[in-house]
């Protein structure tokens, strides 16, 4: 009786197969985020984040996101002769920028109120019947951008912080008469976010040891099989 030699590679790949480490590579992400509270515009603020440690792995991709609210109140007084519709945007320029000073990112947070107003009716009061006083408007707007090149990425790579600052300058107007009296309280605020993705670090080895009688089913199933195939190409001479 001999075993056909085709048959015995076979078996020696399977056992190749199921004893073979694995390497495991992983994907993830890391958020890290800083807040700045509603003031009274104008104002520049600088905010601190955490570099990205090279110790857990090697960086894919730096998103960052810009979370700008506005908030506050709108008078209008109509000053024509006519009734007139009247809108007020209450707004800011919320900007992001780097180190040196150059912008990462903006945004455009705007609350719009429109308003039916008669003719002025003598009082500038910013009430009665051609004024009016709008108070706890708000808004707000995200904006984002994604770095992947590694001129890019390596400013925000290390195990310090980096600083970025934040500047909101209060854009308000109001259109819809000739003339027209408006008055704005702006009061803006942000959320900075930084999300790391990258790959993680290789996993130790993992080695196996020679199947014992606890061994998994699937070793044996994996066996039998490789021997259903070595029966076939057995002969006695």
């Amino acid at each position: 009786m001999y075993l056909s030699i085709s048959k015995t590679k076979v078996m020696v790949t399977t056992f190749a197969a199921i004893l073979a480490p694995i390497n495991l590579v992983e994907a993830a992400t890391l958020t890290y985020e800083s807040s700045v509270d509603l003031e009274k515009t104008n104002f520049e603020k600088q905010i601190t984040l955490p570099k990205f440690n090279r110790s857990l792995g090697e960086l894919e991709s730096v998103l960052f996101e810009l979370s700008g609210k506005v908030k506050g109140s709108v008078d209008l007084e109509n000053r024509d002769a006519q009734a007139a519709v009247v809108t007020g945007d209450l707004a800011a320029e919320i900007s992001l920028k780097k180190p040196d000073n150059s912008l990462l990112l903006v945004t455009l947070p705007t609350a719009s109120v429109e308003q039916n107003l008669n003719a002025y009716d003598g009082k500038l009061d910013f009430g009665g019947t051609s004024g009016v006083t709008l108070t706890n408007i708000s808004n707000t707007k995200n904006e984002s951008t994604f770095f992947t090149n590694d001129d890019d990425l390596t400013p925000f790579i290390g195990n310090r912080n980096f600083d970025l600052f934040l500047e909101a300058i209060g854009t308000s107007t109001a259109t819809g008469a000739g003339n027209l009296l408006a008055g704005f309280e702006t009061y803006a605020g942000a959320t900075v976010s930084v999300t790391y993705t990258y790959a993680k670090k290789e996993q130790p080895l993992l080695k196996r040891r020679v199947p014992e009688s606890h061994a998994p089913a699937t070793l044996f199933v994996g066996l039998a099989a490789t021997m259903v195939l070595t029966k076939s190409k057995m002969r006695f001479v």
